[in-house]
């Protein structure tokens, strides 16, 4: 009987030992002050532009330790690559702690969530307060069908003590990896002479997204851009006047904004004020017109009622929605709502899905579940969380059953948190979790 207990706690402890992973931490120490001169190498490169940067960081990778270290420096620019060395570390070392949620967030960034969750679960019983876990577990249940797992595992994340670090992890699986890409690509289209690349170009740089509730003039990249656009468009072209204006407005606007200064360089560049142009590239128009407003140099009501005509004829000629998107808001903003022609020409003529949630919020009570308009925004829009709250709200009122519409919403609002509107939250989702819970 002894004997049966000895190899009974023998085995035992190797199953435990099976289970446990390592961290490893001293090697992964020792990887990260390596590597430091050369991510360091790799970002100034990254910010001037260069296509090449990745190549002498991912040959610095001597083991599996450097590459986890080298894939988390190269996700927001080279995602693919990044998913590689992530790949490659895990299978080198299958029993790192940290190789094992690093290769399941790739994994789960690319849409593998049965693959993930396994991952996520070994590192979750290892480290059980680390609530990012539970959040990222519940978008991987709904999304494979296990419904009782997503409600369970969101309830362990506590959204009313951790709902801003439940944003973040969200945010970490779905927020942007395309900025580096898309400067990159505008960079080249401007050099090649496409002179409108400017716009989009320094937009990007002027607001360098960091999160989803965080952006910055990022210096490192308008400077050199700016003096891009200036060698190739040369000092006087109208389009480097406006990008090397919107740039300078953007930089004031983010320090300690002096309405008189702005003013005075909107004036000098014959920008918006008075009879000044309107950019005809609408996220450029739409942020001066918000910086213009939120400081008092122009009234929405004086705009609205002298230019908001030939602000729609600008969004109809150029079939620019941000310039659409910018009559809508004025047009709310004096009139208490967005028209509904207003919200259907968004909707079919500009292929906008914030035109098509307007029109049928507006419709209220109107709103049925099996409305064939509904339906087919749905389908011209099937990834808008919005749409579906809308279909869900109708069966909740209309008596059917709410839970398939529930779960396809709360997939959808994983992605973006944008139910609420412009405002990133993870509220709307707990109480979208909390209705698919009375709906068991």
């Amino acid at each position: 009987m002894r004997n049966i207990l000895i190899l009974a706690a023998l085995c035992l402890s190797t199953v435990c030992r099976a289970q446990t992973l390592s961290e490893d931490r001293d090697k992964i120490d020792a990887a990260t002050n390596s590597l430091a001169p050369a991510i360091k190498q790799f970002v100034s490169c990254t910010r001037q532009g260069d296509d090449g940067c990745s190549q002498d960081l991912v040959k610095a990778a001597k083991n599996e330790y450097d590459k986890y270290i080298i894939g988390g420096a190269l996700y927001q620019a080279y995602p693919e690559q990044s998913f590689r060395l992530h790949h490659e570390a895990y299978v080198a070392n299958p029993n790192n702690l940290f190789f094992n949620l690093e290769y399941a967030i790739e994994l789960h960034r690319k849409g593998d969530y049965k693959g993930a969750a396994e991952l996520y679960e070994k590192y979750s019983r290892q480290k059980p307060d680390d609530i990012r876990l539970y959040v990222w577990l519940a978008d991987c249940y709904i999304n494979t069908g296990d419904v009782n797992q997503a409600i369970s595992n969101w309830n362990k994340a506590n959204h009313a003590k951790n709902h801003t670090g439940i944003d973040f992890a969200i945010n970490t699986i779905y927020g942007d990896t395309t900025k580096v890409k898309k400067r990159s690509g505008y960079r080249k289209s401007l050099s090649a002479g496409a002179s409108n690349s400017v716009y989009p170009l320094i937009f990007l740089d002027a607001n360098w997204e960091m999160d989803w509730w965080n952006t910055t003039v990022l210096d490192d990249a308008v400077n050199p851009d700016l003096a891009l656009a200036k060698s190739i468009l040369k000092e006087d072209s109208p389009d480097y006047k406006i990008a090397a204006a919107y740039a300078a407005i953007k930089k004031m606007a983010q320090a300690d904004p002096d309405a008189d200064k702005i003013k005075q360089v909107l004036i000098t560049n014959n920008l918006v004020i008075g009879k000044g142009m309107i950019p005809a590239y609408g996220p450029i128009a739409s942020d001066l017109l918000r910086i213009c407003f939120i400081n008092k140099l122009l009234d929405e009501n004086q705009f609205y009622k002298d230019r908001g005509a030939e602000l729609l004829q600008a969004a109809r000629t150029t079939k620019d929605k941000e310039l659409m998107n910018i009559y809508a808001y004025l047009q709310s903003a004096i009139n208490g709502r967005v028209d509904a022609a207003t919200d259907l020409a968004g909707w079919k003529d500009f292929h906008d899905e914030r035109f098509a949630a307007s029109y049928f919020i507006g419709k209220g009570p109107k709103n049925k579940y099996d409305d064939p308009e509904l339906a087919q925004a749905i389908i011209d829009f099937p990834n808008s969380s919005t749409l579906y709250w809308i279909k869900a709200n109708c069966a909740k009122i209309e008596n059917k059953p709410m839970k398939p519409t529930l779960v396809e919403l709360i997939k959808r609002e994983f992605k973006t948190l944008r139910s609420g509107g412009d405002e990133r939250s993870s509220y709307p989702l707990n109480s979208f979790f909390g209705a698919l819970q009375n709906e068991k």
